[in-house]
């Protein structure tokens, strides 16, 4: 290189440094961050002591209650756990009549909320088209009622042959008895195999999403009790001669053998997670006991004694009878809305769990626990075991002889085809909600999504569920409506959506008029529309609208829910409302990429350090008059974006490229191209096991969500707690009315 080239380099370089200082910045000093401590929320404090008709709402539909003289704004934290935990009927209420009223002004308020702070971007809500074969009669699937559950109490027309073949993308891995033992996510297939096996559940869920008792196995309407110390009791009474498809007695036994045998170390062993009582009285001290220490102080991590003294009985589990038993919650439980979920009892053959041993009963309190020969060990390879761990494992497979309970039973598993094949179980009286099944056989087998239709075609199988999207949406109605005698259809729209989540405790999305901004630029109801083809359309909040608590506040929550109908304007509105009116040099914002000034608790370390990912903007540092660091973030959204995904393709174009969310607010949005599990696990979740360094870098990222469970409960989702929040958190963020610091000095 000459010498002319070179002088003339360090002379961009002089002058590049020049401007840098020239500026005002200064280096980052990370002794300025500030560690945030106050974690004591509002709901812990007075939450137990506000009822519904306490509550006051303001025309945005933000919610407040006044106690002892302080007014508070009621966040999601507060919301999330007064919807099940506070729906006692307030005493002489007007407004008021069950606990369903309550639990709907709860669910109202909660969502408003949600739909204020803008904790990800709903983007489509898409319609799903199942396909089947017309041979098939009373089949209708629903978001809660899947094709498995929708099959039992459907029938073939007259003259038809008797057998339906049903199949999912999902593979099937042949553990169908209890496809989430060992699993953190089991498959979809395996669990509509377990569907379709299962039966005599003493609740069951309806098409509708909601939870009722099951006469075909209880006797009677179990009995609840709350007792004097604030626990609450179930007393269940299953009915006689129910029986197992190899015609063997049902007891109560069967009912609790399964959450006795996995509250155990040995379950524990075996694969299970140990916890299926945790909920119950005394479920430490069972858990606690391995055999030969009844009564013994349980040891800590590092070999301490605790207070906690095991117990082979489980306190909360009683065997009252042949047919009967009962369960007792611990307090927390007692005042909860889903608290008949807890109820739900399944029966399992003895030798599933227990391999040949039995369950025990103190004679004088009823409790149950599980006899000696369930504890014993031995040495396998030099290593001290618990013997029946293996056999367990074994049970738990499709080809072991033990019976099934439900509508049918597994009679065949290729492995190398991924095929199942189901009989009817004709010692299956029925139940609730399914009713009682006519089809002789099921077979279940392995689709090939990009052909899909093709094998609904040829009959290689009968129903083709989850249809979505216009071409494949177009491609398989104009099928059944070519010949109705063939081909029929039902549909359903989606409970959940496509979204943009947000990682909302760090950097800019973790301020509330950013992620309100990024709603208002995203012409959400134009990309549902592009996305589903026509077949599907937008929310505004983790809502379905078919559901019971959407239906019952529909007229007030289509007048107030905010729909960020597109613009521009809106969002520069509520980014200079939240601060984000600075330059790069800590002066008035002009053009360009805007900043926000930092303080109080926004100047945690994450946040001096925040940067885009590819380096053209971070956050500074500017003195100001006193000679202190002043710092100012840029207005940068980390994105990352799922590869192969449709999705990730439109929102490049209708969001990341697109001038009214960049260059006419002030945004700039950097795009990184990733797979799910670096995208999710690594990046999102922060996972260590999963590639994260460390160094939190995402904060937003587009995948999908549902809430199709019966249970709505998100109660500690938007928990406060530093120890519960990385393990529950479901939108990371911590809404600063939860706090008791924002009304009360330390």
């Amino acid at each position: 290189m000459n010498k002319i080239r070179i002088l003339a380099l360090l002379l961009v370089l002089v002058l590049s440094l020049s401007v840098f200082v020239g500026c005002g910045t200064e280096e980052i000093d990370l002794n300025d961050a500030v560690e945030r401590t106050d974690f004591v929320s509002v709901y812990d404090k007075i939450g137990t002591k506000v009822t519904i008709d306490m509550v006051e709402e303001d025309a945005n539909g933000l919610a407040f209650v006044t106690y002892e003289g302080t007014k508070y704004e009621l966040g999601m934290d507060f919301l999330s756990m007064a919807m099940v935990y506070n729906t006692a009927v307030p005493a002489n209420s007007e407004k008021y009549k069950t606990r369903e009223d309550v639990f709907n002004e709860w669910w109202k308020l909660y969502i408003l909320r949600w739909n204020y702070l803008a904790p990800e971007v709903p983007l489509y809500s898409n319609d799903y088209y199942d396909l089947y074969n017309a041979k098939i009669e009373n089949f209708a699937t629903t978001p809660y009622w899947s094709p498995a559950s929708a099959i039992v109490g459907a029938k073939v027309k007259a003259g038809a042959t008797n057998s339906v073949i049903l199949g999912s993308s999902t593979e099937l891995s042949g553990a169908f008895r209890n496809s989430s033992w060992g699993k953190s996510s089991p498959g979809a297939s395996d669990l509509d195999i377990e569907e379709l096996t299962s039966g005599y559940g003493t609740v069951v869920t309806d098409k509708n999403g909601s939870f009722v008792w099951n006469t075909f196995a209880v006797a009677e309407t179990p009995i609840s009790k709350v007792n004097e110390d604030g626990t609450l009791t179930y007393t269940i009474k299953i009915k006689e001669g129910l029986k197992f498809s190899d015609g063997s007695a049902i007891t109560a036994k069967n009912y609790i053998a399964a959450v006795l045998a996995n509250s155990t170390a040995v379950g524990v062993a075996a694969g299970g997670s140990g916890n299926s009582g945790n909920t119950l009285v005394g479920f430490d001290e069972f858990k606690g006991f391995t055999g030969a220490n009844d009564g013994q102080a349980i040891l800590d991590a590092e070999g301490n004694a605790t207070e906690v003294k095991a117990s082979k009985y489980f306190d909360g589990i009683k065997l009252l009878g042949d047919y009967e038993f009962s369960v007792t919650f611990t307090s927390d439980y007692a005042g909860y809305y889903y608290s008949m979920s807890y109820a739900a009892f399944s029966p399992t053959p003895l030798a599933l769990y227990l391999a040949g041993n039995d369950i025990i009963v103190n004679p004088e309190t009823k409790a149950c626990g599980l006899s000696d020969g369930f504890y014993a060990k031995e040495t396998k390879d030099g290593i001290e075991a618990y013997a029946i761990a293996d056999d367990i494992v074994n049970n738990l497979k499709w080809d072991s002889a033990l019976p099934y309970s439900g509508p049918y039973k597994v009679t065949g598993w290729d492995a190398a085809t991924l095929t199942a094949t189901l009989t009817l179980n004709d010692q299956f009286a029925g139940d609730e909600t399914r009713g009682k099944p006519s089809i002789q056989t099921i077979t279940y087998v392995k689709i090939v999504s990009e052909t899909q239709l093709d094998q609904f075609k040829t009959g290689q199988i009968d129903v083709l569920a989850g249809i979505t999207g216009g071409a494949d949406t177009d491609a398989a109605l104009a099928l059944a409506r070519s010949d109705a005698t063939k081909y029929a259809y039902t549909s359903y729209s989606r409970a959940g959506y496509g979204k943009i989540g947000f990682r909302a405790d760090f950097g800019t999305t973790s301020f509330r008029e950013v992620r309100q901004a990024i709603m208002y630029t995203i012409n959400r109801p134009e990309f549902a529309k592009n996305f589903t083809g026509g077949y599907g359309t937008v929310v505004h909040g983790p809502y379905y609208t078919g559901y019971s608590a959407y239906q019952a506040n529909k007229t007030e929550l289509e007048q107030k829910l905010n729909q960020y109908t597109y613009s521009s304007d809106s969002a520069v509105k509520v980014l200079e409302e939240g601060g984000w009116i600075y330059n790069a040099k800590g002066g008035e914002y002009k053009s360009g990429i805007r900043y926000k000034k930092l303080e109080g608790y926004e100047l945690t370390k994450d946040n001096l350090q925040f940067k885009s990912t590819d380096g053209k903007y971070q956050t500074v540092a500017i003195k100001n008059d006193e000679g202190k660091n002043e710092y100012y973030m840029p207005l940068v959204i980390n994105w990352y974006g799922t590869q192969p995904n449709d999705v990730t393709d439109q929102l490049i174009t209708a969001w990341q490229n697109s001038k009214t969310a960049t260059e006419d607010i002030g945004m700039y949005i950097t795009y990184t191209s990733c797979d799910f599990t670096t995208g999710l696990y690594a990046e999102y979740l922060q996972d260590v096991s999963s590639g994260f360094d460390g160094t939190p870098k995402l904060n937003a990222i587009n995948f999908a969500t549902g809430f199709t469970s019966a249970a709505y409960d998100y109660s500690f989702n938007w928990t406060i707690n530093p120890d519960m929040y990385d393990i529950y958190s479901a939108c990371y963020v911590m809404d600063e009315a939860d706090f008791w610091s924002t009304y009360h000095a330390e």
